[in-house]
């Protein structure tokens, strides 16, 4: 115990003497490092793409609510069977009664919220572009995390007198060619006019956000109305004509989004829902989209992905590793007189064997840390160059720096041990 600490207390005397022995090859000393440090660099990389993707991931999955199970109406497949007789007018989707029915029959559910939409056109003089008009109640904003940035939401107010008032995103006016003022503005979306009350944050869902909180017949635009005044002005029935063929379809509610009370709730309300539409609909003409499942599978996933893109930059450190064990296998070749004038004059086994081993742990420390900055770097490219929003843990940075040190010791073990097991008597003689 008594040499330990001894050893211990030699230590920074040592370490003086790696570093000389390093500096006394500069160039070589660099480029030894160079396996480490872009193998810690595409550590650090991965692991900020991969948690930063993960991040994104479930902020877009988090604005469905995690309190929430969405129900969507689905255009079942046509029957190929030529038995069957082509009606003019197809009936598919969500209905009020099973809106009413999960209200009444489900516990534990908070709210109902009912969305009903359809696709036209929207006008500014000449100018147009194809929309989305949800119909939708005041408690959808809250449901669906969309935040008024400017004027304000759809009130009950609005939805008891069916005004005919929307909320949009200034990209849609913009886009229109009208630069005016937002508020107040009469938007003419089809033959019909919806004075513009609210405007939302410029932020796009992507995404299952996007599938989940949107109607079937998604457009890049939306215009949100009060839910009644949708359903006065158009009804269920719409009608489309495209190639020169007709269609008809009557779907009551394009969406349903069913609030639980509490959070582990979720899933039993999702069964229970699911056992409501399987009684009433013969054809699977929706789906049910659960967040917390979806946002738990996504997580796995995406964790899985990072790992194996760590794994694939860690192939890099190994190579650095072996790197290092290489020059200094040559390094104990060329110092193999000094080893046997250090042991002639006194210096035992573990002094050689840690002499070696704190240059390697040195030599991949000062890889390490060049990685890290190597790395940052990169990460900041990417923020720059590219849509991915990387993001840095502290921890990684840590955990980055301490393989590196791993790194070092384990690829300087055999040197180190090998110029401990030099006779001294063959050491001095060696030219």
């Amino acid at each position: 115990m008594s040499g330990l600490f001894r050893l211990l207390a030699r230590t920074p005397e040592f370490l003086g003497l790696a570093v000389r022995n390093l500096l006394g090859y500069p160039l070589r000393s660099f480029l030894t490092t160079l396996g480490v440090v872009f193998g810690i660099a595409s550590v650090v990389t991965m692991d900020a793409m991969g948690r930063g993707t993960e991040e994104e991931i479930l902020r877009s999955i988090g604005r469905l609510g995690l309190q929430n199970v969405i129900v969507n109406s689905v255009k079942p497949p046509e029957s190929k069977s030529g038995s069957t007789t082509r009606q003019w007018i197809s009936e598919y989707g969500l209905t009020f009664r099973d809106q009413a029915q999960i209200e009444s029959t489900v516990p534990g559910v908070r709210r109902v919220l009912p969305v009903h939409s359809y696709a036209e056109r929207a006008w500014f003089g000449s100018r147009k572009e194809e929309v989305q008009v949800l119909g939708v109640t005041p408690g959808h904003f809250a449901a669906a995390s969309l935040a008024v940035a400017r004027g304000r939401g759809i009130t009950p107010q609005d939805e008891a007198e069916r005004r005919p008032v929307c909320v949009v995103h200034l990209r849609l006016l913009r886009s229109l060619g009208y630069y005016g003022a937002p508020i107040g503005h009469q938007l003419l979306v089809g033959d019909l006019y919806y004075e513009v009350v609210g405007l939302l944050e410029d932020e796009e869902f992507t995404g299952y956000a996007r599938k989940a909180l949107s109607a079937p017949e998604q457009r890049e635009n939306e215009v949100y109305a009060p839910y009644s005044t949708v359903v006065s002005r158009i009804g269920t029935l719409s009608m489309s004509r495209r190639s020169g063929s007709f269609e008809a379809s009557r779907v009551e509610l394009n969406q349903v989004i069913v609030e639980v009370e509490r959070e582990e709730y979720v899933e039993p309300v999702a069964r229970m829902v699911r056992t409501v539409l399987e009684h009433g609909h013969g054809e699977r003409d929706y789906e049910i989209i659960v967040p917390r499942e979806l946002l738990e599978q996504k997580r796995q996933a995406q964790r899985a992905f990072k790992y194996m893109l760590i794994a694939i930059a860690c192939i890099s450190l190994l190579v650095g590793g072996i790197g290092i064990a290489n020059i200094m296998l040559a390094t104990v070749t060329e110092r193999t007189r000094e080893i046997g004038v250090r042991r002639a004059i006194g210096a035992k086994r573990r002094h050689i064997v840690t002499q070696f081993l704190l240059e390697t742990v040195t030599l991949a420390a000062a890889g390490g840390v060049l990685g890290l900055a190597v790395g940052w770097g990169g990460v900041w490219l990417l923020r720059w160059l590219t849509p991915y929003q990387a993001t840095m843990s502290p921890v990684a940075l840590v955990v980055s720096l301490a393989i590196s040190c791993l790194v070092g010791v384990v690829s300087g073990m055999f040197p180190a041990w090998r110029a401990s097991r030099l006779d001294p008597i063959q050491a001095l003689r060696y030219e």
